[in-house]
C-alpha cells in the first residue's frame, strides 16, 4: 500500500469523527478482571468483526499468526496496569485462523528470505539464524502450544484463564479448541 493511499484512507478519519463517541478514559476503567484476544494480523482475521465486539471491546493484539510469544510482553504490561494497577487480566483468549500465511509458509522460508535481504551483514545473518518466527504448522497444536506458553508464563496472575479459538475465514464460524 503506498504512502498516498493510506492518506487517502486515513481521510475516512473525518467521518468517523463526526460520530465519535468518547470512551471512558484509562483512569476510569471500570474496576474489573480485563479479557484480553491474541489474533493474527490478517485483516480477515479481526475479532472486533467475527465476535461483534465494537469499540468497547476487549484489548485485543494482533501479530502474525496470531502466535502468543510475540504478545506476552504486551500481555504482561496490560495485566500490571489494568485500571490503574487496581486490578488485573482474568481471561487470556488465543485465536488462530484457517488459511494463514503461516500455514502456508514455514519458519525455514521466512528466515531464508529474511537472509537474502541481509546477506552482507553477517551479524544480521546470525541474528536471523536465532530468530523465532512462529510458523503454525498444524491450527489446533499451535493453539494449544500458545495456551500453555501463557499458562506457564510466571509473569502473568496465577488465576488467569487461557481459553484457544479457530477462526474458520470461508465460514466467518470460531470453534474452541481449548
Amino acid at each position: 500500500m503506498s504512502a498516498d493511499l493510506v492518506r487517502q484512507i486515513a481521510m475516512g478519519n473525518i467521518d468517523y469523527a463526526k460520530n465519535h463517541d468518547p470512551s471512558t478514559s484509562f483512569k476510569d476503567s471500570p474496576d474489573m478482571k480485563a479479557v484480553m484476544v491474541i489474533s493474527c494480523m490478517d485483516p480477515r482475521a479481526s475479532p472486533n468483526a467475527f465476535w461483534n465486539f465494537g469499540e468497547q471491546g476487549p484489548a485485543v493484539i494482533r501479530n502474525a499468526g496470531g502466535r502468543a510469544s510475540d504478545a506476552l510482553r504486551s500481555i504482561r504490561t496490560l495485566s500490571t496496569i489494568m485500571s490503574y494497577g487496581r486490578n488485573t487480566v482474568g481471561t487470556v483468549v488465543v485465536v488462530h485462523h484457517t488459511d494463514c500465511g503461516l500455514l502456508n509458509f514455514d519458519d525455514h522460508y521466512v528466515k531464508e528470505k529474511l537472509t537474502e535481504r541481509v546477506k552482507d551483514s553477517p551479524e544480521l545473518v546470525s541474528e536471523v539464524a536465532k530468530m523465532e518466527i512462529g510458523g503454525l504448522g498444524n491450527l489446533e497444536a499451535s493453539i494449544k502450544e500458545d495456551v500453555e506458553l501463557i499458562k506457564a508464563d510466571p509473569f502473568l496472575p496465577k488465576d488467569v484463564e487461557v481459553l484457544g479459538f479457530v477462526y474458520d475465514t470461508i465460514t466467518g464460524r470460531t470453534t474452541e479448541v481449548v
